[in-house]
């Protein structure tokens, strides 16, 4: 969030937060709740969830050390658009509405940097409704993928990367708008084709740069 932000922004604003400690399954809020604010992850993992219409929880991304979580919330006084719930032992910094805001008022060079950042926010987001026009099914499944193992991977001796997350098909589909028997029918190709594996319940990355072409087609 604060990359190319004024140098004393960190740890200005961080002396404005407050830390919060979540324990694995702990919301940090929900959908619909009030929103006067948004958090940093310093350590763990959250995920955002939202209920279809017909009531179905459905992954919409994973967040892991250094992302940041309902910025949108400094600016407009729209409820929470997601659930977000701890996937493992995980601590937030909350910066509230008002604190941000004194620290920008008196620094008025971190509004350029938040428009910066929010326009790369919405250009990735209409990449990734482009990839769903665009991309096949593949494509758009290998681009979740590579960002999970980003965001939740870790190498492993043999040199694949482990996302350490137990993703269902399901939450793997709901991601990029497609059903788990067609996101099941492309893992399955992959693993024998040996792009990936799944061990012990977790996706094992083994040819990243196989898997980065195939985000190309």
């Amino acid at each position: 969030m604060f990359t190319g932000a004024p140098q004393d922004a960190p740890e200005a604003l961080g002396k404005r937060a407050r830390s919060i400690q979540l324990d694995p399954n702990d919301v940090l809020f929900s959908e619909g709740d009030d929103a006067d604010g948004f958090y940093a992850v310093e350590v763990g993992g959250l995920k955002a969830t939202r209920l279809s219409p017909a009531g179905m929880q459905q992954l919409i991304a994973l967040f892991s050390e250094g992302e940041v979580i309902g910025e949108m919330a400094i600016f407009d006084e729209f409820p929470r658009s997601a659930t977000i719930t701890a996937l493992k032992p995980t601590k937030v910094m909350f910066c509230s509405r008002k604190a941000f805001f004194d620290y920008a008022d008196e620094n008025p060079a971190i509004y350029r940097h938040m428009l910066t950042m929010m326009a790369g926010r919405l250009r990735a987001t209409n990449d990734s409704l482009a990839a769903r026009d665009f991309l096949a099914l593949p494509g758009q499944l290998a681009q979740a993928m590579i960002r999970l193992s980003d965001g939740f991977g870790r190498e492993m001796v043999s040199g694949a990367v482990r996302i350490e997350y137990k993703l269902t098909q399901s939450e793997l589909g709901a991601m990029i708008g497609a059903s788990r028997e067609n996101v099941s029918r492309v893992l399955n190709q992959w693993k024998r084709a040996g792009l990936i594996a799944r061990v012990d319940g977790f996706y094992h990355i083994n040819k990243r740069e196989e898997l980065l072409q195939v985000t190309q087609t």
